[in-house]
């Protein structure tokens, strides 16, 4: 049945006129969009269900972490479970999955119900995004990646700028509990485009399943991610933090060695010895910490340095996803005419320049000239993202195209939560520095500080106020001014590294493959089943 659907001529595998690629994109990008929103539109209910459930912080931790660990957990098991049963039973076995634990997480009745439902919801979601990646990468020919990866990447780039403008309204003008339930039509909706649309793969039985490598894996990523998570607030010289690394740090190896000698090895490392893929996943380490270290950073100092909500800061930040819309489709169709070395290089200098710009903003930045910078941002991550994402699956053989996906999904979960992790910790240390600097400079003796003690003595004479207790006001105005003024200053230091990190990547970039079609007359779609 596979080589007959491989040899049927392209009319024939067109439905009501439309190739089966672009079938594939559509349906695939709903359920991707439905697992990146995810990851950033739960955040902004959080505090709302601490309050509700009257759970202590760290019990409401576990919302987030429980779905993060099961997304990195599943994740490695893509190909062999797709290989094992065929993509599209497991793809839409994945989207029941996502689907009921969505359900669940609404129906939660208090903080461990929720943390369950979570498990669930990221153990089929963990799956959708490689398994989908892959599915197209197999039927979609070299000379259209791009633009099928355009679409494909869309909500990779626009979900989690949305979600916190989405969970933001949702959580206060509805109810928590629809941040979960919005998962349940547009899973239905997935699931029945996919059980439509898409066609089974070829699958291999007797496949042995590499345990050894299934539970190094997770001592390597589990822990490291939980340490990423931890180092923002305790920082990472905390006895938790550093255990985590060193447990991940002494399992990472023993799951090389393993998995580079093994026959049948749940991640695919020996790609790396394939230049190109090595360079497109340190490309994309750039690209991937300089998107989820924005998404951080931005929403941070919206809310705690300017004072805006949730949803005025999401309202904010959203011209910048339909940037990134626009970029990442025009970049798919232009990745297809003269490869990814252009336009990653073109999107690294304008994700620079973007990013240079936000460390010249202030608490007296217009929100029009914020919105602009934030423009010509999503502009350049639609330019840098999609083209070196699709180089780095491109690079890989086509037999290989499921294990590449997998193994990509799986560094692009570690490299968003490093990004996070050091911009936040940086955010911390540089505040610190800029509140010990500045305060050295607030002595009786400075004229500034002279004149306000003054005024300060005559406020309390005028007012029959203690003197003591109105020098207090004035060195608590002060003090606000400094801490003002000194996270103003560690937000432009985060965001001149985050330049800084954008011109260094264009050093890897220059080493991506030149053409779209390099890799060769033996990437051909593979055959699919009817």
């Amino acid at each position: 049945m596979a080589a007959v659907a491989g040899a049927l001529p392209r009319q024939q595998s067109r439905l009501h006129g439309l190739d089966y690629m672009w079938q594939a994109a559509i349906c695939i990008s709903l359920g991707s969009f439905m697992v990146v929103l995810d990851t950033t539109i739960v955040n902004i209910a959080l505090p709302r269900i601490i309050t509700i459930f009257g759970s202590t912080v760290d019990e409401a931790q576990l919302v987030l972490t429980g779905y993060m660990l099961a997304l990195a957990i599943i994740m490695p098991c893509t190909q062999y479970l797709s290989t094992t049963f065929g993509s599209k039973r497991l793809y839409l076995f994945s989207i029941v999955m996502f689907t009921l634990g969505s359900m669940l997480c609404g129906a939660a009745w208090s903080v461990p119900s929720l943390i369950v439902a979570r498990v669930i919801q990221g153990l089929g979601g963990g799956m959708i995004q490689p398994l989908g990646m892959g599915m197209l990468f197999r039927v979609t020919p070299p000379e259209r990646r791009g633009s099928v990866m355009g679409l494909f990447a869309l909500p990779v780039m626009v979900a989690p700028i949305l979600g916190p403008t989405l969970g933001g309204y949702l959580t206060e003008y509805v109810s928590w509990r629809w941040v979960f339930y919005l998962n349940v039509p547009a899973g239905a909706l997935a699931l029945f485009m996919g059980a439509t649309l898409l066609r089974e793969t070829p699958t291999r039985k007797g496949l042995p399943f590499d345990l050894p490598g299934f539970v190094l894996a997770a001592l390597s990523t589990a822990p490291i991610l939980l340490a990423f998570e931890d180092a923002p607030t305790k920082g990472f010289s905390d006895t938790g933090v550093v255990l985590k690394l060193l447990v991940a740090a002494v399992a990472f190896p023993v799951f090389v060695w393993w998995e580079l000698r093994t026959k049948d090895p749940l991640l695919n490392l020996r790609l790396f010895k394939i230049p190109a893929f090595t360079v497109g996943g340190v490309v994309n380490f750039v690209t991937s910490t300089a998107l989820f270290g924005a998404i951080f950073l931005l929403p941070v100092f919206l809310q705690n340095v300017r004072g805006l909500g949730a949803m005025e800061s999401g309202l904010l930040l959203f011209p910048q996803a339909i940037a990134s819309a626009l970029s990442v489709t025009i970049g798919g169709r232009l990745y297809d005419k003269v490869g990814p070395r252009p336009l990653v290089i073109f999107g690294f200098c304008m994700l620079a320049t973007a990013t240079w710009l936000l460390s010249r903003i202030d608490v007296t930045t217009s929100d029009t000239t914020i919105r602009l910078i934030l423009l010509l941002r999503g502009a350049s991550m639609g330019f840098a993202m999609m083209p070196s994402m699709t180089a780095w699956m491109a690079a890989a053989p086509q037999s290989q195209t499921q294990a590449a996906s997998a193994l990509q999904n799986v560094l692009r979960q570690v490299y968003g939560a490093f990004g996070t992790a050091i911009f936040a910790t940086v955010l911390q240390d540089r505040i610190k520095f800029h509140v010990a600097t500045t305060s050295m400079f607030l002595s009786p003796d400075q004229p500034a500080v002279a004149k306000l003690m003054g005024q300060a003595q005559q406020f309390a004479l005028a007012h029959a106020m203690p003197l003591a207790q109105a020098k207090t006001l004035v060195v608590a105005q002060l003090m606000g001014q400094v801490q003002l003024a000194s996270a103003v200053r560690a937000f432009d230091d985060c965001f001149l590294l985050a330049a800084a990190a954008c011109v260094i990547g264009i050093g890897p970039a220059l080493f991506l493959k030149a053409g779209a079609r390099a890799a060769g007359p033996g990437h051909r779609p593979e055959p699919v089943e009817t």
